[in-house]
């Protein structure tokens, strides 16, 4: 346990997966120094994080998850929590007034919404946000019907879960019926399962902070490739090795609206992904209440690469904000906090960027 009682003491949950990482070498590339405590499922991947104490964790589906982190924040005095997994953000939705320590957790019935991808669709559409239309599925002799008013090409995923899972395009009910079976005879119930229409154009996410009901900061980026893509079906692994900064006006006024419209005073993160449709008109396929596996990573490369303002670091901005310490909001523009760069990263390779044509190494 430090001696330093004037650092601020933070805990990070999930803190050894690749979004855990991020965070807290973005925290660490901040002005200020934070005794961080770092929990995770896995024994191995809690060596990767820069903390200086390491738990391993229960699941979070296991009572006795709550229990650890109560005791954590007792042990070691610590001030704010961040959840970065999202199974472990809903998780701690319902415990917020027990923890004993701060945190930026929206609301639990707001988090419960954003778990589920067909209840997200629900609530968006009837407040007049683009979106792709989305079928649940509840028994397999709906398919025929679904696939044809979708047009014949349609996107097949779980209801919840990240990095694509179960997700495969189709182009027949025949594919979608044998999809579903496959998975429903492992165990995944048929009603787990939505059928969205197929949009075939960019990869984009949006990247935000909120506070007391307020945007904060947030930016724009097109995913151009993911990892390993030839090792899913649907080519979608979850996080990309080259992603870009785009500017896009759409896209800011429509993923505002959502989380408007989703949660009444708004805090945390809302990192929304978006998929653009024949026409080209961006469209919400799901919204995240987490920090993106990323955002700690162009977070770094902001403070560490870029030079930008301290309050650029998002993690670092969100701390700050969760402690109830000072931040000069009037000073961090709302939109497009990073410059039109390319990102590159992929497993052993380093990270680098590409900044008006010139290759930068960041990791």
């Amino acid at each position: 346990m430090s001696s330093d009682r004037r650092v601020r003491r933070v805990l990070v949950t999930g803190a050894g997966g690749v979004g855990g990482v991020n965070f807290v070498r973005a925290l660490r590339a901040s002005p200020e120094k934070f005794f961080v405590v770092g929990t995770d499922y896995n024994e191995y991947y809690l060596l990767f994080p820069e903390v200086d104490v390491r738990v391993k964790s229960p699941r979070h589906d296991d009572p006795k998850f709550i229990t650890l982190i109560k005791s954590l924040v007792s042990e070691y005095c610590i001030e704010f929590i961040h959840p970065q997994p999202e199974v472990e953000v809903e998780v701690l939705s319902q415990y917020v007034h027990e923890l004993g320590a701060r945190t930026l957790i929206p609301p639990s019935d707001t988090v419960k919404v954003c778990r589920d991808k067909y209840l997200t669709y629900l609530k968006l559409k009837k407040c007049g946000i683009p979106v792709p239309e989305t079928y649940l599925v509840t028994n397999l002799d709906e398919v025929d019907r679904v696939v044809k008013d979708l047009g014949g090409r349609v996107w097949v995923r779980a209801r919840k879960g990240a990095g694509g899972r179960l997700s495969l395009p189709c182009t027949s009910s025949t594919e979608v019926k044998l999809w579903i079976e496959l998975w429903s005879r492992r165990g995944i119930p048929i009603e787990d399962f939505i059928v969205q229409e197929y949009l075939p154009g960019r990869d984009l996410a949006w990247d935000s902070l909120w506070y007391n009901g307020e945007l904060i900061m947030s930016f724009v980026r097109e995913r151009i490739h993911y990892i390993f893509p030839h090792i899913s079906p649907s080519r979608v692994t979850g996080t990309p090795t080259v992603s870009k900064i785009v500017r896009y006006d759409k896209v800011n006024e429509i993923c505002v609206r959502a989380v408007k419209a989703l949660c009444d005073k708004p805090q945390g993160f809302f990192c929304i992904d978006l998929k653009e449709d024949s026409e080209g008109n961006p469209r919400i396929t799901e919204v995240n209440i987490k920090a993106h596996t990323t955002v700690g990573l162009w977070s770094f490369v902001a403070s560490r690469v870029l030079k930008l303002p301290p309050y650029y670091n998002m993690v670092y901005t969100y701390v700050k904000l969760g402690l109830g310490d000072e931040v000069p909001l009037s000073e961090i523009p709302k939109f497009d906090i990073y410059p039109e760069i390319t990102l590159l990263r992929h497993i052993d390779c380093g990270v680098w960027i590409i900044k008006n044509g010139e290759k930068i190494r960041v990791l």
